[in-house]
Formats: structure tokens, C-alpha cells, sequence
């Protein structure tokens, strides 16, 4: 057993024995101290880690799900313990599953595909901020947070999740719900590496390879860098997913409190999608109702291969800290990242088209019948974003105040081209290189838009300290200025669309530390979200027609939140967090997804007011003979306030519980880890949640297991702690749905005007089926 101080960070390598200050929580609370206590001195104590080489030290409560934490606000974090045990295949959404206010929606067996999602305390995963080093990671158009872009799990130190509020310092513009904030791990003191290697069920393989250089000469220089490639045989229908990946950091720290970091992030991935299905073809088909065609036959657009994405992404940051001395200290992050993507789908198209408006004449499509042809439809995503978010922070005495800026440029072209499918099945070429054109040698098009966004936005912050550090108090606002500007190419659209928007954001905090292992907060905040998607600024047109498939919106207005929170914490051998809140939100913005001649197309709506209110639970004992439980709670009121519109009339939606919002979810499990053996299995109950706002359709409640076992051997001839590791997902498989893509009413209903509304089924992710990791791994 090698020593670590107790309540530090796990790190990515062996540790050694450490101090801290009394006070801190307690691995072993009948640990002796090293020093009498006085008014001078420190109370010393070390506690008993594990060495391994991978980060896990078997230090951290609940498996390593619940670490101390002192924000005056709901925060939770997953450490090493934890992440380090999971499926190397694993991308953050699945790493965070457990805890309280997260719901994962997991479309995948190894818990890899974005096209997985979460819902943080009823809200979906675009209204929550992400960041990586301090760098904004999600896709700043629509908000989605594509993590399996951003690391792999062995680079990952650790993930906080702030259920409500984020920090006031954050980089993000849509954080309703929170934030997720995920940390690589920096580079090794000592030369070095690790390989991992895996194979599955579903015929899964992945290799991971990293290197440290430890400090290179004398500079104080330390990098790392770090390549996988993974593969399997999609769980469910024809395909195969594969991931290229590449990690990489330089890190010099010097002085006192002064480092400097620059990381890279390389992703490159393509997938066949899974169908969005509706209850009846849930209930009548199963599963199977959810892949596409395995084989092609001509005219079938529904083939594997035309329903696909491929993309690949660069994320560049270089977050910096210098201590200015007197109380001074300046951080700086600059940045940069791109994301290409296309996402295509197989779709019908008449012989005589129209770009917009404008007729394209006789597009001689070949095995056209009835005037109609199979095509590829492309959706053609190009985004650059750069920027720089600035921190000055001054500490006097009992208080701190901090000052900050944030600009950061954005840049999207995005276009829809349609092209022509060979005898093969495949599209000519699936970015859209050559597209079907009309008699007049334009290309067909359903949209051609480029939007430019400028953000600045300023904030101050103000902390205070009294009765000896106990009561914290905090004040902050922050001010957010962003322009847009879009234009769409396609005849008879309007050519340019623009708006300003600025939201003040004010928030306060408080926090009393009742005893050294008690502490109470409460926080009020404001938070605001941005109209979402790229269609927001323009339309998307009908190929086959001269009608509009889907408008632009015309309400563009920013989801606004005002929100409360009361928590208490406690750590020592057993941690337990709990937190009350309450948010009151206008102008929600919500989407109804739907297929529109074979792309699953979300339409965004402004739906009016919502109300959240709940309680959040988590416990979790410090390894106590080896054994860590852990057990989180969350219980969810959401309900909408208005009647929304539908066509000329409105449904009587006001006053029912919001889509999407499970009254209750359950996390339970167990970790054990002598040093040697370990073992871990852990359970989620999401209760069922109705997919309308009429409140007329039902998604039905799950509960779906996971398991880990594995064995760690000590140092053989260059291998430091190889080990061997089995992970089970879904270890029941459980056949359930797990999302769904939202809807206004799926039955008849009578409108508040007297109007009979027609009904409309909602359409539903399948769940993620078994799937089954081996892997084997040293440090070296």
C-alpha cells in the first residue's frame, strides 16, 4: 500500500506520501496525527492509496464518484477511482451517468457513439456549458457536446458536473442546466507511458498508446502525446463505427503558481446511424425496428451506407497562470477549434426539382419512377471558432475580487447538396464534392448558410471571508453581448438575416463551514441560452417542390433562467451531498424532431415558460476494507406554464409536466479494490417520462446494470502494474428506449380555440444492448 495525503487529487501516476491541513476529510479518522494541535501549527496526517498506473489510488469515496468538494453551489466530481474502471471505450456522457440530476440516454452497447445524449434535471444536453482545460468544446451552433471528440478516457483526470450553476468565469453561453468541466491529466514528472489493449463482443478492438517525456533537460518542460483506434460492428443493424484519436500536451511550470499548458485534440469518426422510431413500431417490431438495410436494392433509400455521418475535429488551447505577485494573479486560455462533419441520409427526389424557388428543369435522374429517384442527401458542416477568455483576480486580505473577458469569433458554413446514388448504393461522394445540378448548372440545394457570431463579454466578481474563513460570501455579474449575422444562398430566401442580443447576468452565493466536515450553501443565478441550431437563421427548402420543408425562426428570443439553490454537505468517512432547487425559465427552447423525406430534421420552438423544481442526494463511503458504496437520488417536478401554439390554435399544454423530466432516478452500487482485485457494479433506475407536452404519450421506465472486474499485478520486468479488466454493459440487456426527440400532442386533442388539433407520434431512441469489454494495460 503506498501512502497519499488525504483529500488530494488522484494523479496519473503512483503516489507518495503528502501533507495536509487539518480539517480536511478523512480516509481513516483514527489516523494519528503528527503534530499537537496549536494556533500555529498544521495537524499532518497520511492515509493509506494503492499504486497503480492509471490513476486509481482507492482514495475516493463512492468509488470514486463522490471527492470533497467545497463550491457554494451543487457540484459533483468523478475522479480516477472511478474513470479508470470503466470501459476504455467509454466517452464522458457515460462516465457521468451516476450522478444526481444526470440522465444518460445511450444509444450504444460500449457507451462510445455521440449519438448518445443526457438531461440534466429535465433539460436536454444543449443546455448545458462544456469545457476541456477551460476551453469551449461543444459545437457552438447547436450546443451539443460531442465528448468522445475531446479525449479518451486514460488522458481524462477528471469531470465535475455542476448541477444549476456554472461558474461565472466559465466560456459557455447556454448553461441553463449547469456545466460539465473535464480535465486532462498533465503530463508525467518521469518518463514513461501506457498501452491498452481491448477487444469485445460485436467484434469491438481498440488500441491505446501513450507516451510521457518526463522533463525534457532542464527547461521544466513536460509533454505528452497519445493515439487510439477503435472499431466494432454496430450493436444493432448493419455497419462499423471506428474512431481515430489523438491527445497531446506541453506543460512548464515555474516559480510560485505560474504554468503554462498547451494541449491538442484530434478526433476522426464515422457511423452508421440508428432510425428514430415511433411507439407503434416500438411495440409491434422491437429493436430491429431501428436499423436501417443491410443490402441494397434499387430505389431503396433506406440503405446503411446513404445514413451515415464521418467527421473529424481539432481542439488547440493553451491556458496559462501568472502569479503577478501582491495578491495578483493573471489567467489567460486562447484557443481555437474546428469541427467538419457531415451527417447524410438517404431520401427521395423529383425528376423536376427546385433550388428554393427557382425550377431546376429535367434533372434526368437515373432509376427514377413515378418522377421520383433515390438520392443522398447531404448535410455539409464546416465550423471555426477562436477566441481567448481573460481572469484577473486580486486577493487582499479577507476578500477577492476578480475581473474577466471573454471575445470569442465563430464561423459556420453549412450546406445541403443532394447527390446521386451509383449502382454500389453509395452516394458519388459523400461530402458533397458532386452534387446533382439542374439545367442551368446550379447545384441542388436545400440550404446554403454561413453565420457569423461575435461574443464579448465582461463579468466581476467579488468574494469575502469571515469568522475565520467559515462564512464565504460572493456577488457577481455578468454582462454577455453577441452578435449574428447569416446568410442562405437558395432562391426566393431571404439573403441575410442579423440580430444583437446582450443578457445581464447577475449571481450571489453564500457558504458556512458549520464544522470542519459540515457545510451549508445557498446561490441564486441567472443564466441564458442562445436559439439553437443553424436553421434558426435560415430555411430549409423542399428538392422536390418550391414550398418550404422547415422556417426559420421567427421568434428568436434567448431561453432566460433565474434560478435557486439551498445544499448541504458532509465529508469524513462517509461523504453526502444534497441540494433543494428551484428554476423558473422563460422563452424555453425546445425541439420537435420529425423526417422530412428521410433526415430526421429538429424543428425549434419557443415553448414558453417552465417551472423546475426537486431534491439530489448522494452518499458514498471512503473505502473501508476495501469496500466503497455508493447510492444518489433525484427527485423532479417540471411543468410547462403556457398553452403552446400549434397552427392557427394552441394545445391546453399549460400546467403539465414537461417531456422528458423522469419524477424520479435511482443510482446504486458498490466498489471493492484491495490493491490488487476489484470489482464494481452499479445500477440506474429512470422512471418513466412523458414524450409530449399534452402529457398524452409515455416513454417507459428503465433500469439498466453495469459491472467491472479486473486483477492488477505488481511491477513485471518494464511493466508497472499491468492488470486485466472485463467491463459489462447493460449486463442484462435490457431492452428499453432511452430518449426521445420531443412532441406537442400524439393524440387528437381539442385546441384552446375550439380547433381539433390532429395528433402527431413522437419518435424514440432504441437503448444501448449488451456489450462486452476485455482489456489489458501497463504503465511502463
Amino acid at each position: 500500500m503506498m501512502p497519499l495525503a488525504l483529500g488530494a487529487e488522484p494523479t496519473n501516476k503512483p503516489s507518495g506520501p503528502k501533507a495536509t491541513r487539518a480539517g480536511n476529510a478523512r480516509a481513516n479518522p483514527a489516523a494519528p496525527r503528527q503534530h499537537a494541535s496549536s494556533p500555529t501549527s498544521e495537524n499532518i496526517q497520511v492515509v493509506g492509496g494503492i499504486g497503480s498506473a492509471n490513476g486509481v489510488t482507492n482514495t475516493t469515496a463512492g468509488g470514486g464518484l463522490l471527492p470533497p468538494e467545497k463550491s457554494p453551489q451543487a457540484q459533483q466530481s468523478v475522479t480516477r477511482d472511478f474513470i479508470a474502471k470503466q470501459s476504455p471505450t467509454s466517452n464522458p456522457l457515460s462516465l457521468i451517468q451516476y450522478i444526481p440530476g444526470v440522465t444518460l440516454s445511450n444509444a450504444d452497447a460500449f457507451g462510445q457513439s455521440d449519438q448518445s445524449s443526457f438531461y440534466m434535471r429535465g433539460m436536454t444536453q444543449t443546455s448545458v456549458g462544456y469545457t476541456i482545460n477551460g476551453i469551449p468544446a461543444a459545437d457552438m451552433s447547436h450546443y451539443t457536446p460531442y465528448t468522445s471528440e475531446a479525449a479518451d478516457t486514460e488522458n481524462i483526470q477528471k469531470i465535475t458536473v455542476q448541477q444549476g450553476v456554472a461558474d461565472i468565469a466559465m466560456p459557455v453561453y447556454n448553461a441553463i442546466a449547469g456545466s460539465i468541466k473535464e480535465t486532462l491529466t498533465d503530463p508525467a514528472e518521469h518518463f514513461g507511458g501506457k498501452l491498452d489493449l481491448s477487444y469485445g463482443n460485436h467484434q469491438a478492438a481498440r488500441e491505446f498508446l501513450r507516451l510521457d517525456s518526463g522533463e525534457i533537460g532542464h527547461t521544466g518542460i513536460r509533454t505528452f502525446a497519445s493515439y487510439s483506434y477503435g472499431t466494432h460492428a454496430m450493436w444493432l443493424g448493419p455497419g462499423r463505427s471506428r474512431r481515430s484519436h489523438i491527445d497531446s500536451m506541453a506543460l512548464k511550470e515555474w516559480g510560485e503558481g505560474n504554468s503554462a499548458r498547451i494541449f491538442l485534440t484530434y478526433n476522426q469518426a464515422s457511423e452508421p446511424y440508428f432510425l428514430s422510431i415511433t411507439m407503434p413500431q416500438w411495440k409491434q417490431f422491437g429493436r430491429s425496428a431501428a436499423y436501417y438495410d443491410p443490402t441494397y436494392t434499387p430505389g431503396d433509400y433506406n440503405y446503411y451506407k446513404l445514413n451515415s455521418e464521418q467527421s473529424h475535429s481539432v481542439i488547440i488551447g493553451a491556458p496559462f497562470t501568472f502569479n503577478l505577485g501582491h495578491g495578483l494573479t493573471f489567467e489567460s486560455a486562447p484557443y481555437y477549434v474546428h469541427i467538419h462533419g457531415t451527417f447524410n441520409n438517404g431520401q427521395t427526389q423529383a425528376e423536376y426539382g427546385y433550388n428554393g424557388t427557382q425550377p431546376t428543369g429535367n434533372l434526368n435522374l437515373p432509376g427514377a419512377v413515378d418522377g421520383y429517384a433515390p438520392v443522398m442527401a447531404i448535410d455539409n458542416s464546416n465550423q471555426h471558432a477562436a477566441g481567448f477568455n481573460n481572469t484577473l483576480s486580486w486577493k487582499y486580505g479577507h476578500n477577492e475580487l476578480k475581473v474577466g473577458y471573454w471575445y470569442n469569433y465563430y464561423d459556420q458554413t453549412e450546406s445541403a447538396p443532394i447527390t446521386l446514388i451509383g449502382d454500389n448504393g453509395e452516394g458519388e461522394n459523400y461530402w458533397g464534392k458532386y452534387p446533382i445540378r439542374g439545367q442551368n448548372g446550379d447545384p441542388l440545394l436545400q440550404f446554403n448558410i454561413h453565420l457569423i457570431q461575435q461574443l464579448n463579454s465582461l463579468f466581476v466578481s467579488d468574494t469575502y471571508k469571515a469568522l475565520n474563513d467559515k462564512l464565504i460570501l460572493n456577488a457577481g455579474f455578468k454582462y454577455v453581448m453577441m452578435s449574428y449575422h447569416s446568410t442562405n444562398l437558395i432562391p426566393g430566401d431571404l439573403y441575410n438575416y442579423g440580430r444583437n442580443d446582450g443578457q445581464p447576468l447577475p449571481q450571489v452565493s453564500a457558504s458556512y463551514q458549520i464544522t470542519p466536515h459540515d457545510q451549508i450553501y445557498l446561490d441564486a443565478a441567472t443564466a441564458f441560452k442562445e436559439p439553437q441550431g443553424i436553421l434558426v437563421y435560415g430555411t430549409y427548402w423542399d428538392g422536390s417542390s418550391p414550398t418550404v420543408d422547415l422556417a426559420h425562426s421567427t421568434n428568436l428570443k434567448a431561453q432566460y433562467s433565474i434560478s435557486e439553490e439551498i445544499g448541504y454537505r458532509h465529508t469524513g468517512l462517509v461523504n453526502i451531498t444534497a441540494s433543494f432547487f428551484n428554476y423558473n425559465s422563460t422563452n424555453r427552447q425546445s425541439s420537435i424532431s420529425s423526417y422530412i423525406g428521410g433526415r430526421l430534421v429538429s424543428n425549434y420552438i419557443n415553448a414558453g415558460g417552465q417551472t423546475s423544481r426537486g431534491f439530489q442526494i448522494a452518499a458514498g463511503l471512503r473505502p473501508w476494507h476495501g469496500f466503497s458504496p455508493y447510492a444518489s437520488f433525484q427527485y423532479l417536478h417540471v411543468t410547462t406554464d403556457n398553452n403552446l401554439p400549434r397552427g392557427a390554435d394552441y394545445i391546453r399544454s399549460a400546467g403539465k409536466i414537461a417531456p422528458y423530466s423522469p419524477k424520479y432516478t435511482v443510482n446504486v452500487g458498490l466498489s471493492y479494490d484491495n490493491g490488487h482485485f476489484f470489482a464494481n457494479g452499479y445500477m440506474s433506475y429512470v422512471s418513466s417520462q412523458y414524450s409530449t407536452y399534452m402529457d398524452d404519450q409515455t416513454m417507459p421506465g428503465y433500469a439498466i446494470g453495469n459491472v467491472t472486474m479486473g486483477y492488477r499485478f505488481k511491477k513485471l520486468w518494464i511493466a508497472k502494474y499491468p492488470q486485466v479488466q472485463v467491463n459489462a454493459m447493460n449486463i442484462t440487456d435490457n431492452k428499453y428506449l432511452a430518449a426521445g426527440n420531443g412532441g406537442l400532442n400524439a393524440r387528437t386533442t381539442r385546441g384552446v380555440f375550439g380547433s381539433t388539433i390532429s395528433g402527431s407520434s413522437p419518435t424514440y431512441v432504441i437503448g444501448g444492448g449488451f456489450g462486452l469489454i476485455f482489456s489489458v494495460s501497463t504503465g511502463f
